[in-house]
C-alpha cells in the first residue's frame, strides 16, 4: 500500500537561484514513481545524477528507455543560451530541453529543488513523489560563478572536496578555485620537485590561528606534525567529479610571494637563499627571487604539470601582497632590473608576471591572478580577480581586461556572520558602477572565497558558506532586475529545510535579544523577535543550562528575577540542530550620579605583548589623557598597544539600546559593569553589535582594545551613530 504523496507547497516554488522565468500552470502535479521511465537524445551525467538522487532518497529506481513513452521524463538538446535549459512540468510529464550538459544538469538541480526536501534523506520517503505543474525558462547571467577554497592554513581531504563540488552544483555555480598553495602549506604533488609535498606539505608546532609567522616547516622538529597533500590521483578524480557536474577547477600556485613552503624545501629559490626560521615567533618571510633564471625553470616544470592535471582554460597565480623589500635588497634582482631596464620593483613583479603569462599562453592557458598583477605593465590577455574593492576590476575593464570580482566587503566567506551576513551578500553586483556597456561585458563574473586560516575542520566551512553561498549563487546566476531581498530570504527557509536533511552543518543565527537588562526592581520582561526566515523554532533556557531541543519554547516575554539572573536563547531546527546562544544578564545597579560631566571620553595607553584584551586593572598605563571620539590615531604606534575608554551617556527614554563596535585587532563594549558586546582576539577587522536593556539616567560605558598586528581600527556607535558629544565625564569639583 501507497503512503501519502510527498507534496511541495502550492505556494510559489522556492527555487534558488531564481530562474529567468518560472510559472506555475494549472495542469496538476506529475507523480514520480517506480514505473517512471528516462528518456534521452544522449548519454548525459544528469540522467545518472537523477537515478542516484531518486535511488537514495525515494528508494526508486528509474530506468532508462531507448524510447520516449509518457507519463516520462525526456531530454532532448536544442538551441539556446550557453547553461541554459527549458523545464516543464504536466501531469503527462517532465520535459528537460537544454543547449549543453550543463543546462542539463542544472535542469535536474531545478527538479531537485521541486521536490519535497525528504528526497535528500538517506532514510528515503516513498513513492509517488509529486513534482508541481510548471514552466520554467532558465540561464546565467554571468559565466563565471565561483566558489574558492583554501586547502593550505588547513588541508581537508578529497571527500570533502567532493562534497564542496556538490554544493556548488546544488547552487548552479561552475567554478572551484582551488587555493593549493600559500605560506600554510604545499598540497599538490609534483614529481619533479618531490621535496614541495616531503617538506612543504607539512609544518610543526603551530596549526591554528590567524598570525601565520608562527609557522614552522622543520622536518627534524618532534614537534606535531600536521598537513597533507593532494596525490596526482587525487585530483584527477576531482578534476572528472566537477566536470560531470559543470564546474571547471581553477588551481591557485601562488607567486611570487605566499610560498613559504617552497622555500623551506628549496631555499635556493628565494631572495635570501633561507629556510624559513624554524624558531616560534620568527615571521618565515621571503619571495622568489625574479633576478634568477632558476625561479623561471622551476615555476615553468611546476605548471607544466599543473596543466597535465588541470584542464582549465585559466591559472591562478596569485600575486597578491607581495614584499618587494626583498628585491630591492637583493643584487640579483636589482641586476634584473638594470638589464631589463626596469626603473622600480613594480615593474621588476610585471616583468615576472609577464614571463609566466608568456609560458602559459604558449601552452593555450591563460593567467589570471589578484589585482596586485596591475601594478606595472600588465599585459592585456591576462584575467583581474578583483579582491581590493571594486578599483582593481574597474581600473582593468577600462583597460580592456577580463575581470572576476570578488571584493572583500561582500565575498570573503571567513569573515563572521556578524560583518558579513547572508542579506550583505545578496546585495553584491559584479558589475561596478560608471562603466559603459563594453567595460561591463569584461566581468566575467564574481566570486567567494574561503580563507581557512580560522576554519581547521570541514564541518567550520560548511557553515561558514551555508547560507551565504545561496546568496552570491543568485546574485552571479539570476538576472539584476526584480531582484528582492525580502522575496529571497522567505526562499531560504525551504533550502535550510533541505541542508537540514542532508546534515549540511549550515550558520543558524543567535537570537535578536538584548544582550543585559540593567533593573532596578525586582524583574524585568525579555522579549525576542524570532526570525520568519528560520525554519527553527526558538527556545530558552535559564542559569548555566544550556538551551537544548528539549528547553521550553519560546511564545513571549521571558521574565528575569533578580540580579544576576541568566537567560539563554538559541534556535533549533526541526533536526534538532543548535544556533549560536544569545544569553541576557540581569544587572541590579544603584543609579550613577555624574557631577559636573565635562565631554568626552577618559583614555588610557598601555604597552605589551597582547593577543587579547588585558585586565586594566593589573597594568600601569604608559599615558592617560581624553578623546572626543573612539579611535586609535594619534595616540598609538603601529603595534603591541592596548587602550581603555572610559565614559558616560545620559539615558533619556528607558528601553532596549543597540550597540556596534568594530576593531582590528580585538576589542569589547561594557554599559553598566556589563559586558554588551565581546568582539576579543587577533582578528583583521570584525564588527560585532550587542544590545543592553536601559533604565533612565546616567550609564557608565566602557572599551577594552587591543592592537598585535597589521592595520589599526577602532570605532563604536550606538542607535547606528556615533556617540561624539554623547560621552562624558567626571570633571573637577567646582571650588
Amino acid at each position: 500500500m501507497l503512503l501519502p504523496l510527498l507534496l511541495i507547497s502550492a505556494a510559489q516554488p522556492a527555487v534558488i537561484p531564481k530562474p529567468v522565468s518560472l510559472q506555475l500552470t494549472d495542469q496538476g502535479a506529475f507523480l514520480i514513481q517506480s514505473s517512471t521511465e528516462i528518456h534521452s537524445d544522449q548519454p548525459l551525467f544528469a540522467v545518472k545524477f537523477l537515478q542516484d538522487l531518486m535511488s537514495k532518497g525515494g528508494h526508486m529506481h528509474l530506468r532508462t528507455a531507448g524510447s520516449l513513452r509518457l507519463p516520462g521524463i525526456d531530454f532532448e538538446k536544442t538551441d539556446g543560451p550557453a547553461e541554459g535549459y527549458k523545464l516543464d512540468v504536466a501531469a503527462t510529464g517532465i520535459k528537460i530541453r537544454y543547449s549543453d550538459t550543463s543546462g542539463a544538469f542544472y535542469a535536474v538541480e531545478t527538479l531537485r529543488q521541486l521536490m519535497p526536501a525528504e528526497v535528500e534523506s538517506k532514510k528515503g520517503v516513498f513513492e509517488p513523489v509529486s513534482v508541481p505543474a510548471i514552466s520554467i525558462v532558465d540561464y546565467p547571467r554571468f559565466s563565471w560563478r565561483g566558489m574558492h577554497l583554501d586547502v593550505s592554513r588547513h588541508f581537508f581531504p578529497p571527500s570533502f572536496i567532493k562534497k564542496y563540488l556538490d554544493y556548488i552544483a546544488m547552487m548552479k555555480m561552475n567554478v572551484f578555485h582551488w587555493h593549493l598553495v600559500d605560506d600554510g602549506g604545499w598540497r599538490l604533488q609534483i614529481d619533479k620537485y618531490p621535496k614541495l609535498t616531503s617538506v612543504g606539505a607539512w609544518r610543526y608546532g603551530v596549526t591554528t590561528g590567524w598570525d601565520q609567522g608562527q609557522l614552522r616547516f622543520d622536518p627534524e622538529s618532534k614537534l606535531p606534525k600536521y598537513g597533507g597533500f593532494y596525490t596526482k590521483a587525487d585530483v584527477r578524480d576531482i578534476v572528472k567529479y566537477a566536470a560531470d557536474r559543470g564546474i571547471t577547477v581553477v588551481p591557485e600556485i601562488e607567486m611570487p610571494g605566499h610560498s613559504m613552503p617552497v622555500f623551506a624545501a628549496y631555499p635556493e629559490l628565494g631572495c635570501e637563499n633561507q629556510p624559513p626560521s624554524s624558531q616560534p615567533g620568527q615571521p618565515p618571510v621571503n619571495v622568489y627571487c625574479a633576478g634568477n633564471e632558476k625561479t623561471y625553470q622551476f615555476l615553468s616544470d611546476v605548471l607544466t604539470e599543473v596543466m597535465e592535471l588541470f584542464p582549465s582554460k585559466w591559472i591562478h597565480i596569485g600575486g597578491d601582497e607581495v614584499d618587494k623589500g626583498f628585491w630591492h635588497r637583493c643584487p640579483i634582482c636589482q641586476a634584473k632590473m638594470k638589464a631589463e631596464g626596469l626603473t622600480n620593483e613594480e615593474e621588476l613583479q610585471s616583468y615576472f608576471v609577464n614571463r609566466i603569462n608568456k609560458f602559459l599562453s604558449d601552452h593555450g592557458r591563460r593567467l589570471i591572478g589578484w589585482d596586485e598583477i596591475l601594478e606595472g605593465h600588465l599585459t592585456k590577455d591576462a584575467t583581474v580577480m578583483s579582491w581590493r574593492g571594486f578599483d582593481g576590476g574597474t581600473e582593468a575593464v577600462k583597460r580592456g581586461q577580463d575581470v572576476v570580482m570578488s571584493p572583500t566587503d561582500f565575498c570573503y566567506f571567513d569573515a563572521p556572520y556578524s560583518s558579513q551576513p547572508t542579506e550583505h551578500v545578496y546585495q553584491f553586483d559584479p558589475v561596478p558602477p560608471g562603466v559603459t556597456p563594453d567595460q561591463a561585458a569584461h566581468v566575467l563574473g564574481g566570486q567567494a572565497n574561503v580563507w581557512c586560516e580560522r576554519i581547521p575542520t570541514p564541518e567550520r566551512a560548511e557553515y561558514m558558506i551555508w547560507p551565504r553561498m545561496a546568496a552570491m549563487a543568485e546574485v552571479l546566476w539570476s538576472p539584476k532586475e526584480g531582484r528582492d531581498l525580502d522575496e529571497f530570504m522567505g526562499r531560504i527557509a525551504n533550502l535550510i529545510n533541505r541542508l537540514d536533511i542532508m546534515g549540511v552543518n549550515y550558520y543558524i543565527p543567535a537570537p535578536k535579544v538584548p544582550l543585559t537588562a540593567i533593573i532596578f526592581s525586582d524583574n524585568a520582561q525579555i522579549t525576542a523577535s524570532p526570525d520568519p526566515s528560520m525554519p527553527t523554532s526558538l527556545h530558552f533556557s535559564y542559569g548555566s543550562q544550556p538551551v537544548t531541543p528539549s528547553s521550553p519554547t519560546y511564545s513571549g516575554p521571558v521574565v528575569i528575577v533578580g540580579d544576576g539572573q541568566n537567560v539563554n536563547f538559541a534556535y533549533v531546527s526541526a533536526n534538532g540542530r543548535m544556533g549560536d546562544a544569545t544569553t541576557v544578564v540581569a544587572r541590579r545597579q544603584e543609579k550613577v550620579d555624574l557631577p559636573n560631566p565635562v565631554g568626552g571620553w577618559a583614555v588610557s595607553d598601555y604597552e605589551g605583548e597582547f593577543n587579547r584584551v588585558p585586565d586594566f586593572a593589573q597594568l600601569k598605563p604608559v599615558k592617560t589623557g581624553f578623546a572626543d571620539t573612539v579611535g586609535i590615531e594619534p595616540r598609538t604606534r603601529d603595534v603591541n598597544v592596548a587602550l581603555y575608554f572610559e565614559g558616560y551617556i545620559k539615558i533619556d527614554k528607558p528601553g532596549e539600546y543597540h550597540f556596534s563596535l568594530s576593531s582590528d585587532d580585538g576589542s569589547w563594549l561594557k554599559v553598566g559593569g556589563a559586558k554588551v558586546i565581546d568582539n576579543d582576539g587577533p582578528h583583521p577587522s570584525v564588527e560585532r553589535t550587542g544590545s543592553v536593556m536601559l533604565p533612565a539616567g546616567w550609564e557608565k560605558i566602557e572599551i577594552g582594545y587591543f592592537q598585535a598586528a597589521g592595520a589599526l581600527s577602532l570605532s563604536l556607535t550606538m542607535e547606528g551613530k556615533p556617540l561624539d558629544g554623547l560621552v562624558f565625564r567626571a570633571g573637577p569639583s567646582p571650588r
